[in-house]
């Protein structure tokens, strides 16, 4: 395997498929796993066994994101990062194509495979689809397989991951990323993700919406408004999200996209309503 200086950051708790993705890495690089939530002893012993893997454990219980994609990008020893999950695969030759790319680029993104083995499984794919390749053309730099060069922390304001948000961090880091106008580069490759259910894409779009009522409680948005403008764009489609939607997967992919926005803002206003301790 080529060595090349690249720093691959992993966060993982309780994922055996951790396994797989760590097989996947064809090529020599820093491979910084940041073990959280508790981890399992099995988890634990399949990075210790791999001698590329750096472990980094954090004490305490949640599954904040942010903090672990923020803590292994702060100890990668190399300037050129990569991000992805557990239950993801490396195609062969992305890594270092990846790489290659940072060389032009501040930022590289590669395209998710989403896997599916039922038909609700087969509706997670296609909703991420649209939001990974269809909405906004396709320029969302939403994980995993985004690559960025350490030093583009200073262009958005010193940071990467707002701790804040905790899930849905990387729609948040996406925006940033975009109002800096730093040079981009979409890649055909594909990295491979895991299939996943309704029931648990469903958690996570609460969670995201938790993230996002956490964000805009922080800036003292008025709910209000948040309510009007959310119904406004429910009702009258103003992104033609629900119509491209349709047009990419006909009326069932239509109403699950419906779904999954509606426990989006669910968890938005859970959030939001939330007393201060």
């Amino acid at each position: 395997m080529k060595k090349i200086n690249l720093s691959v950051i992993i966060p993982v708790s309780k994922d055996l498929k951790i396994r797989e993705c760590l097989k996947s890495i064809d090529a020599i690089v820093e491979v910084v796993v940041v073990l959280n939530n508790f981890p399992s002893q099995e988890v634990i012993e399949i990075v210790e066994n791999d001698k590329r893997c750096r472990p980094v454990y954090l004490d305490g219980p949640g599954c904040n994101l942010a903090k672990a994609f923020n803590i292994g990008i702060s100890l990668a020893v190399n300037e050129k990062i990569v991000l992805t999950n557990s239950d993801c695969l490396f195609t062969p030759g992305l890594l270092n194509n990846l790489y290659l790319k940072l060389d032009e680029y501040e930022i590289v993104k590669a395209q998710v495979d989403f896997s599916f083995d039922s038909y609700g499984q087969r509706l997670v794919s296609e909703c991420r689809r649209l939001f990974h390749q269809i909405f906004d053309d396709g320029t969302k730099f939403f994980g995993p397989g985004l690559s960025f060069k350490k030093t583009i922390s200073q262009k958005i304001g010193g940071y990467f991951f707002d701790e804040v948000v905790a899930w849905g961090e990387d729609g948040e880091l996406s925006i940033r990323l975009h109002k800096a106008n730093l040079k981009f580069f979409i890649l055909d490759e594909k990295i491979q993700h895991g299939s996943e259910s309704i029931a648990h894409d469903l958690r996570v779009a609460f969670k995201i919406g938790k993230g996002n009522g956490a964000k805009d409680k922080q800036k003292n948005l008025r709910i209000l408004s948040a309510l009007l403008d959310d119904i406004q764009s429910l009702f009258t489609d103003r992104k033609n999200r629900f119509k491209t939607a349709y047009q990419e997967g006909g009326l069932s992919l239509m109403l699950y996209f419906l779904l999954w926005k509606v426990v989006l803002h669910i968890g938005y206003y859970v959030k939001r309503m939330e007393r201060v301790k």
